[in-house]
This record gives structure tokens, C-alpha cells and sequence, in this order.
């Protein structure tokens, strides 16, 4: 398809939401090009969300099975958001320039915190002897 101005009008006005045409006839071609393709990251991202959306709600809904083969009770494999992410715990970790972890990689990360703190203990023990 040829891009004409009228093409990049109706992309500005519909996909990059510019509503205003003195704005868009002030926006040079680089500018159009470097907007498109960070909408087609934007549309990335919320593809990716979407799906990751869809797949935290089948996990918040998984249950197993806690009763016996012969009386099978299924309860919800987490009671709460605390149990898939810790808020509190992920708030003071931004705060600290980390990332945020789930409730299953925070454990992990903990003890790879301390056996590097354990680390750096040995190395200053040997150091002051």
C-alpha cells in the first residue's frame, strides 16, 4: 500500500490518536516512523499482558486435590494474593533498586543472598587474619 498524506493522517488521527492536523503537518517523516514503531512495541506489550493476565487467572484458579482418592476435596492452591506476590515485601525491594519476585522465586532469592553474604564473611575472616 502507498503511504500518501492522506494515509498518514488517518494513521496519526486513528492509531497515534494526534487529532489535531496542525500537529500532525508539523510532525516531520522521522518522527512518524519512530512513533509507529514504538506502537508496535506499545501493541507488543499489551498482547503480552493480556495473555500473562490470562494465565494468572487459570493459576489463581488451579486447586488440588487435599482429600483422599476415595473422597477427593479440591481446594484453591493459593487463599490469597499474598501467596502468588507479596506486596509488601516486593514494595521495599523497589525501594532498593530490585526487582520484583513472586512468593516461589523470593525463597530462592534469599538464599542466594546469603550464601553470597556468607561469601564475603569468609573472604573478610581471611583478610583479618
Amino acid at each position: 500500500i502507498k503511504m500518501t498524506y492522506d494515509r498518514i493522517v488517518l494513521i496519526c488521527m486513528t492509531d497515534l490518536n494526534i487529532k489535531r492536523l496542525d500537529v500532525i503537518n508539523q510532525m516531520t517523516l522521522t518522527e512518524f516512523n519512530y512513533r509507529m514503531y514504538a506502537l508496535h512495541f506499545e501493541l507488543l506489550r499489551k498482547e503480552h499482558d493480556m495473555y500473562k493476565l490470562a494465565f494468572a487467572i487459570r493459576d489463581a484458579a488451579s486447586t488440588k486435590n487435599v482429600g483422599t482418592e476415595k473422597k477427593p476435596k479440591e481446594v484453591y492452591r493459593f487463599k490469597s494474593v499474598q501467596d502468588i506476590l507479596d506486596y509488601e515485601y516486593n514494595y521495599y525491594r523497589l525501594l532498593q533498586g530490585k526487582d520484583i519476585v513472586f512468593s516461589g522465586d523470593q525463597i530462592e532469592d534469599d538464599e542466594q543472598q546469603n550464601a553470597l553474604l556468607e561469601v564475603i564473611a569468609d573472604i573478610n575472616k581471611q583478610i583479618s587474619q
